[in-house]
């Protein structure tokens, strides 16, 4: 029997793309497949995105089904049936200290790990401030989500670069999670 190979899933905001995110992406997925993961990079752009609705269907009527039909809707799907243990990083840009609405919506309809998620932000021009926000709020978000569904990370991080060095050493510290 073969070795088995864990899926990375990194999911980017592609209306967000900056050569810092690209330069984060490819780091990530080069580094991520010299591990051993199998790397599978996905673009969303705010027009595959819809916000929850807050039906909770997905959880009582139909489990990890939204009602929403769109590349979310079909992620998350997806996500919901692996039965092999994945790890999935999202790229967002920082915007006033917050995740982009369309990864914002990604992560509420069902993007998500159990096993490892980190959310990493960029922006070249954010400041302290903004930074200590978008972390707060990122791992408040993903607090609040393991109360309603308990066990959803087994572990979270949450990340932001400014530089391609900043990149070097997300990936640097990734590497000690893995």
């Amino acid at each position: 029997m073969g070795e088995h190979v864990v899926t990375a899933f990194v999911v980017a905001d592609s209306d967000g793309m900056s050569a810092l995110s690209a330069d984060l992406g490819q780091k990530l997925a080069s580094f991520l497949s010299a591990k051993g993961y199998e790397v599978e990079t996905i673009d969303l752009n705010k027009a595959e995105a819809a916000p929850c609705r807050g039906c909770l269907l997905c959880l009582t009527k139909h489990p990890g089904r939204c009602v929403t039909q769109d590349a979310v809707g079909a992620l998350a799907l997806r996500l919901h049936h692996e039965r092999d243990p994945f790890i999935c990083l999202v790229i967002s840009p920082v915007l006033f200290g917050h995740l982009s609405s369309t990864m914002k919506n990604a992560m509420d309809r069902g993007v998500h790990s159990h096993h490892l998620q980190a959310v990493i932000g960029h922006g070249e021009d954010v400041d302290e401030e903004e930074e200590s926000t978008f972390i707060d709020l990122v791992a408040k978000h993903r607090g609040a989500a393991d109360i309603v569904h308990p066990g959803m990370d087994r572990e979270f991080l949450a990340y932001l670069t400014r530089s391609m060095q900043d990149n070097d050493a997300i990936c640097d510290s990734l590497g000690g999670r893995l």
